[in-house]
């Protein structure tokens, strides 16, 4: 479920077909569609908030996205802290990214 016209950015993933060492040529830049979050609502995570983090997004439940992937929005590229799903009758219908 993703009620709102999400925009277009890019998810660079790292080491997703290797097991063992991490090396950055081993990524695959993949078109998603995300939604941003304001800077000034950050607070109302409450427990899940971040303090070094600088932006939140929603993605789609479908993104393949964890924790050290990249994301390229408004030509700034963004390192992914943490990934939160949010849950809605027993589905998860979208994940929470925070971002520096």
């Amino acid at each position: 479920m993703f009620l709102t016209n999400g925009m277009k950015a890019t998810l660079i993933k790292h080491n997703r077909k290797q097991t063992g060492v991490w090396d950055d040529e081993y990524t695959e830049s993949v078109p998603i569609i995300l939604c941003p979050y304001n800077q000034d609502i950050r607070v109302a995570f409450g427990a899940y908030t971040i303090p070094e983090a600088e932006g939140f997004y929603i993605v789609k439940n479908t993104t393949d996205i964890k924790e050290g992937d990249q994301i390229t929005f408004n030509n700034q590229t963004f390192t992914v802290l943490k990934v939160k799903d949010n849950w809605i009758w027993n589905k998860i219908v979208n994940y929470t990214v925070a971002v520096k």
